[in-house]
């Protein structure tokens, strides 16, 4: 069942056409792999997606409704069903783990437990410690602890592994791929490592010069002569 179905997608920052027309489809239980260079619009395509960000033309369809006609309150609850993870990711620096695990918890009226989250995330050790003392990478890993509170059905990640040693990156997807095996829900992000796109996503939407030039299957892209995803990248993208 699709849960997202993009048309035409279209977005301009003053003269600066960014999103020229972009079409996207996501199903149910689907990893996607958003690519392109830098300034591509990736992250707007992301934000419109989240309906944080306005667009100028096209249609926008989550979880069958228009997100650019349905009134507010049926954004808002449009809006329970998505959770995002942000790079770089801050918080309130005065609070601990396990402290800002409650406040989300009451913020989202979560059914979910907190000590379960707690065992699943390996946060235990982590508990007591000032969310602003923490690695890059457990900022990253209790950040997605806290959206998993709300039990979403969409997962959007914008670069959640940006300056991750190996195991943290491995790490942190383990915990995504378990959420998508047990939930069945959708994650959509975008990375600059082409090696979590081949390993973890089941297909990869590349925007180039302001459309989506490739949308398709990674074991597609392989089959048809690639060595890598990374090598189908660095030959697609333009300089």
């Amino acid at each position: 069942m699709a849960i997202i179905d993009v048309r035409n997608l279209q977005k301009s920052y003053g003269n600066n056409q960014v999103l020229k027309g972009v079409n996207f489809q996501a199903q149910e239980g689907e990893v996607i792999g958003v690519i392109g260079k830098n300034g591509a619009g990736k992250s707007t395509f992301l934000e419109i997606l989240m309906t944080i960000k306005s667009y100028d033309i096209g249609t926008v369809i989550v979880f069958d409704e228009d997100i650019k006609s349905i009134p507010t309150n049926r954004l808002e609850q449009l809006r329970q069903n998505i959770s995002v993870v942000l790079q770089p990711t801050q918080f309130y620096k005065t609070l601990k783990v396990g402290e800002l695990l409650k406040l989300f918890k009451a913020y989202y009226q979560s059914p979910v437990d907190i000590e379960k989250i707690i065992a699943d995330f390996k946060l235990e050790a982590h508990r007591k410690k000032y969310f602003d003392k923490l690695s890059g990478g457990w900022k990253q890993i209790v950040s997605l602890a806290i959206a998993f509170l709300s039990e979403p059905k969409l997962l959007i990640l914008d670069e959640p592994t940006t300056g991750l040693d190996p195991h943290m990156r491995n790490l942190l997807w383990s915990y995504i791929k378990n959420y998508n095996d047990k939930t069945g829900g959708t994650v959509i992000l975008t990375t600059h490592n082409m090696d979590e796109i081949e390993l973890y996503c089941d297909k990869v939407m590349l925007i180039n010069n302001g459309v989506n030039e490739v949308f398709e299957t990674t074991e597609n892209i392989l089959a048809s002569g690639y060595k890598s995803i990374n090598a189908f990248y660095l030959q697609s993208v333009s300089i």
